[in-house]
């Protein structure tokens, strides 16, 4: 049996999606920025923090939360987490209790 995968836990490239479109990567993203007021990156970031907003319900670590959301790096996700919300992601925990 086949497991499905979130498709916000693989690595997202913006050539593939370019590709999908059928425009090149610096096209795709002016169109894309044009379009959401962000860029796409940005827009597959805050993605990922939304989804680990909902995890940081659960009792996993932070750590794991944000590899399953799609962070290579946890600092990488500390700092994408602060940026979008303006805390961290063990401040936004402790909030919760």
């Amino acid at each position: 049996m086949q497991q499905l995968v979130a498709p916000h836990t693989q690595p997202i490239d913006s050539q593939s999606v370019a590709d999908l479109s059928s425009l090149t990567v610096p096209a795709f993203c002016r169109y894309f920025k044009r379009m959401n007021s962000m860029t796409f990156t940005g827009f597959v970031n805050e993605y990922r923090v939304n989804q680990a907003l909902r995890l940081l319900h659960s009792a996993r670590t932070v750590a794991d939360i944000g590899f399953e959301v799609g962070f290579s790096k946890l600092s990488h996700f500390n700092k994408t987490f602060k940026a979008v919300t303006g805390q961290t992601p063990s401040a936004y925990r402790r909030e919760l209790t």
